[in-house]
């Protein structure tokens, strides 16, 4: 008797999907800044104008206004002085109308006239802003992993008995 076995062969084959791992590391930024802030110097302006300070101002006026009480006390004394010496005389009703009119033409300012202070004010601004940041990263892991294959050979058997 003659027997034959024959065996297929088997052929298994597994995969496995690759994997990524990702890991994210975010950008950070720190912003610092100064300011705004603006300055204006108006002290050569000022100083052109002749009033520096409000110190300075103050004595200023204080001084001018002595010197024009002064001025005026002299004015009314020179005044009365020539009313008196003009007293008695032919024209006596005439001597406040000169008076009246040599004030008038003394008070007549002379005029000039410009721009005042011609020096502009010095103005500064100031800003500042400073920016620090780590860069930000992206970190990716694969994984990969060989497939599994299992192979079993076929076979044929061929047996004779008898």
């Amino acid at each position: 008797m003659l027997k034959i076995t024959t065996t297929y062969p088997e052929f298994q084959l597994k995969t496995y999907q690759p994997r990524a791992e990702i890991k994210q590391k975010i950008i950070q930024i720190q912003i610092e800044h100064e300011g705004p802030s603006l300055e204006i110097d108006q002290l050569q302006s000022r100083n052109e104008l002749g009033i520096g300070g409000y110190d300075h101002l103050s004595k200023q006026i204080r001084d001018e206004g002595f010197q024009k009480t002064l001025a005026a006390i002299k004015q009314i004394a020179w005044e009365g002085d020539d009313v008196m010496n003009r007293a008695g005389h032919f024209r006596e009703q005439m001597i406040f109308a000169e008076q009246a009119k040599m004030r008038m033409e003394s008070e007549i300012p002379e005029l000039n006239i410009r721009p005042a202070p011609s020096t502009r004010p010095r103005i500064t601004f100031h800003y500042e802003q400073r920016i620090y940041w780590e860069p930000g990263a992206a970190e990716i892991t694969h994984y990969l992993r060989d497939p599994e294959i299992i192979w079993e050979l076929g076979n044929v058997q061929v047996d004779l008995r008898g």
